[in-house]
Order: structure tokens, then sequence, then C-alpha cells
């Protein structure tokens, strides 16, 4: 009897287990008008692999905001997270949005409260257009716009989505362009002397504050100023994209950029810093590009300037009788010998 009692007991708890997970299925076989309708996971994963290793590189990523905007180009849906959020939850978010639907994602991904970059009507968004992000500059006592600022990961991000999925999860990937750059320019005297900080003067100035929805730049033209300088023994390039294991004296000035375009009328200036004698006027991108030939002579311009966040521009210049320069190379390749020169 008691073996009896036990069998009964086993299929009843079996059955209740099978209705169990029955009721919380959202499998359209089961239909309980008694139970809530089943809702779908829609949500976006960011994506960072351009890059010039082509490697996800989203682990970069502080913060991100993402948007969504109707085929009317209204808001429909908004969701931010911080990093430990994005880490949590393998870099997805979650967006309740309508199926079926078109939708335009933008998604705007670093801006932490110690980002120089803000998001113009922050929180007041009516339409894409409003989604601009603006990098946030200084005004000198001339008047002039100005950076010193270093800059951490910005990205801008744009899809299209449209989910269909009625029960479950569909997930859309946001491919993701970074947006800051850091340019180091190394100057080295011929005679080998230390380079001080206010022996040369550098300056960068590109009008790239601005970035609209669809990652456009703009803006009035800045004044870029290095954010540091060291003096100090570093490796010689070898000219071939690499670094030998001579060094010599060399100063050092580090600058941070917004996105680079190659279209952009951006420009790299040294001067001596006790005169207004110029050593070095010349188009920063075509400089920056010098070395794409060797490094990715596959990609288009624009490709390779959007891929490629650090860049090295290292001076060689004679000090004699007469200003001039010996060598450049950029990202260690060789692409300038004795090209020109400048009477004190």
């Amino acid at each position: 009897m008691f073996l009896s009692f036990l069998n009964q007991y086993r299929g009843a708890a079996l059955a209740a287990g099978f209705v169990g997970l029955a009721l919380c299925s959202c499998d359209s076989s089961f239909i309980y008008d008694d139970l809530p309708p089943c809702i779908p996971e829609y949500k976006v994963r960011l994506l960072y692999t351009y890059n010039m290793q082509n490697v996800n590189r989203v682990d970069q990523v502080e913060a991100a905001e993402v948007y969504a905007f109707d085929s009317d180009g209204n808001l429909s849906a908004s969701v931010k997270a911080d990093r430990q959020t994005l880490i949590d939850n393998a870099w997805t978010l979650p967006l309740e949005l309508e199926r079926s639907k078109k939708y335009d994602i933008i998604v705007w991904a670093g801006l932490t409260d110690d980002s120089p970059f803000s998001l113009d009507g922050y929180r007041s968004f009516a339409s894409k257009e409003d989604l601009t992000c603006r990098l946030n500059t200084k005004i000198d006592e001339e008047g002039s716009i100005t950076s010193d600022m270093v800059f951490p990961p910005l990205f801008h991000g744009a899809t299209s989505v449209k989910y269909e999925v009625e029960d479950g999860q569909e997930v859309y990937e946001a491919p993701l362009i970074k947006n800051t750059n850091t340019i180091d320019v190394i100057v080295r005297k011929s005679n080998g002397e230390p380079v001080e900080e206010d022996y040369y003067f550098v300056e960068m100035t590109d009008a790239n504050g601005v970035m609209d929805c669809a990652n456009n730049v703009s803006g009035d033209n800045i004044q870029y100023h290095h954010a540091s300088f060291a003096s100090e023994q570093l490796p010689l390039p070898d000219g071939e994209g690499d670094l030998q294991s001579q060094t010599s004296e060399a100063g050092r000035w580090q600058f941070h950029t917004a996105r680079l375009m190659k279209d952009s009328s951006a420009r790299l200036k040294i001067s001596l810093g006790h005169s207004n004698i110029n050593l070095i006027d010349t188009g920063l991108i075509d400089l920056l590009l010098a070395s794409k030939a060797y490094e990715a002579p596959y990609m288009d311009d624009q490709e390779y300037l959007d891929r490629q966040d650090s860049y090295s521009l290292d001076f060689k210049l004679r000090v004699d009788e007469k200003w001039a320069v010996v060598e450049i190379y950029v990202n260690d390749w060789l692409v300038v010998v004795n090209d020109v020169e400048w009477k004190k």
C-alpha cells in the first residue's frame, strides 16, 4: 500500500511540475486567458571592431546612451548604462519598441561625468537633429577657441532595426566608430641637445568640435594645445614602422583631438618659442595619411582616419646656420627627407 501511495504521489508531482512549466512558457501552443501576454525582449549589442586590429575592443566603452527614432524622426525610446551595467549585460541594452516597425538607432558612448564632450539639449530630445555631441572648449585672452584636455574614448554608432519576434529575444548589433584621437608630436635636434617645452611652440588647429547624429563634423576652428609634455630619451624610429633600440633626446607633445576628416583643413604648426619663425606649417591630414600607404593601402582615406586612433609624428630638425626639416616619421615610417628649409 505504501509503494502504491508513493507512486501516486510521484505522478502527481510530475504532473504539477509540467503544468508549472507550461504556465511559464511563451510557447503559442499553451494559451491561458488569465495569464499576462508574453513580452519579447528587443536589444542592441554594442560592437567596436572598426579599428586597425579589426578586433572587438568594446571594453574601451565607459558608458553608453542609445536612442531609437521612428520613421518620422521622433524619439521612441532611449536607455543609458554605465560601464558596470554594460559588462553585466554583455554590452547589450534593452529597448521598448513596437514589433514590425523600423527604427533608426543612434548611439553615443563614452559620455561620462568627466567627459569633455556633451550632448546639446541634454535629456530634451525631440528628433535626431537634436542629438548633437559637442566638445566643451575654452576661450583664451585673445578670444580664440582652445582645447588642451585629455580625451577619454568617445564613440558614435548608427544602425536601423526592425524587430519581428513575438516572444523571446531579438538582438541587433550597433557598430561603433571612435571619435577621439591621440597624436604625439616628437621633436629631436640634429645636434643631440635636449628639447625643452618652451623652446618650440607646437599647435594643431581643426574645425571638428561638433558631431551630429550622422557623425558629420563641423564647428568653429579650435586651437588644440598639448595636454602633456615630456623631455626624455626616446627610441629612434627605424623608418619601416618600428622602433630601434637606440635612443636620442627628444621633446614629446601629446595632443587629443576630436574626429578627423579627410577633407579637413586641419593644420600643424611648429615654431621657435622665442620668435615668430615657423619651422613647420603644414596640412595635418595629409601628414597623417602619409603612413596609410605602408599600414593599410587597401583602405580609403576616411576609413583609415576612423580606424587609426593613435599617431606619432617624429621630426628631426637641423640646428646650425639654417633651420631645416631633416627627417619626418609618421607612425615610425620615414616619409620626408630634407624637404623644406627656413632661414633665420
